[in-house]
């Protein structure tokens, strides 16, 4: 029943939920952009790192012969092991090292350090590089800045477009207090009427989701070109190429999925609180709490500015 009830509501009233609709997909292609550059951007700042200073995680720097470095290869989660031959001399010898999984480099490098009995202070680490992929000194106490502040975004950003969005929800759904109600005193409990509220939302916006990522995925790509055409004469700068990974999509539907199913959250659970006394007699419609002459403004405007 409350399917063919929900089916039949979207077909008679096109108008509230085109405007769910748009909502929907409007948060979705936000979403999706703003998730998009910031991994781009984050991609360009490696790159920038590597191209500058070198694609090593780690460095050891001692008077050891070069078979050290067949020790270290022997390593599980070493990945590649160089001679850096622009820094060695004939008596000291720069060992560059990367990782199969960096994010335990500075636990490993310190097992290496002991194997091979040097210092501490003989190993150095590619601060620079490392914190581009969040990955930090577990001996500095302070948090990493920039996964808080992309997290700090996302949120303010969703935390926006659930109380702008969530209107077009709230619009669709009290038009249907009386109706509810009525479903109500024949026995439909609040969570049933819940539950049919948020399957019209989910059904509506599935679409809307998908086509507003997808799109914002593409204004990602055309924002890049654009940056790229705009910033070509700048000297030292290299060329920002678009990439995107599977997991930054997923991210971006799990966030625009959560956007919409929060802001049709708060009007369902309003509606759905309420008495079957209350929603027959729609009650629940939007009332002035005060009412109070406005002279001046009737004055000048009439009824409408009153």
């Amino acid at each position: 029943m409350w399917k063919d009830y929900s089916i039949g509501f979207i077909k008679r009233n096109r108008a509230s939920s085109l405007s769910v609709l748009v909502a929907a997909f409007v948060s979705a292609l936000f979403l999706s952009l703003l998730c998009g550059l910031f991994y781009n951007f984050g991609n360009y700042e490696i790159e920038s790192v590597i191209l500058e200073e070198g694609n090593w995680q780690a460095r050891i720097t001692g008077t050891f012969d070069e078979n050290a470095v067949s020790g270290v290869e022997n390593f599980a989660n070493v990945k590649t092991v160089s001679v850096n031959k622009e820094l060695s001399d004939g008596q000291t010898l720069v060992i560059d090292i990367c990782f199969n999984n960096m994010r335990t480099v500075y636990q490993d490098m310190s097992l290496i350090a002991q194997q091979l009995g040097i210092p501490d202070s003989s190993v150095s680490y590619h601060e620079s590089l490392l914190s581009t992929y969040f990955v930090h000194n577990p001996q500095d106490t302070s948090p990493p800045l920039l996964p808080a502040f992309f997290l700090a975004v996302l949120l303010i950003v969703s935390v926006s477009l659930i109380l702008i969005i969530h209107n077009s929800f709230a619009v669709s759904m009290n038009a249907r207090i009386h109706q509810f109600g009525i479903f109500s005193s024949i026995g439909a409990t609040p969570g049933q009427i819940r539950t049919c509220l948020l399957q019209e939302a989910a059904a509506l916006c599935a679409i809307p989701i998908l086509l507003g990522s997808f799109i914002g995925i593409a204004l990602t790509f055309g924002i890049i070109q654009i940056v790229n055409a705009l910033a070509d004469d700048i000297a030292g700068r290299h060329e920002a190429v678009f990439t995107y990974h599977p997991l930054v999509f997923a991210v971006t539907i799990l966030v625009s999925v959560l956007t919409v199913l929060i802001s049709a959250w708060m009007p369902a659970g309003k509606l759905s609180r309420l008495t079957p006394l209350e929603a027959i007699k729609n009650t629940g419609e939007l009332q002035l709490k005060r009412k109070k002459k406005a002279r001046i403004l009737a004055g000048l405007f009439g009824v409408e500015g009153e």
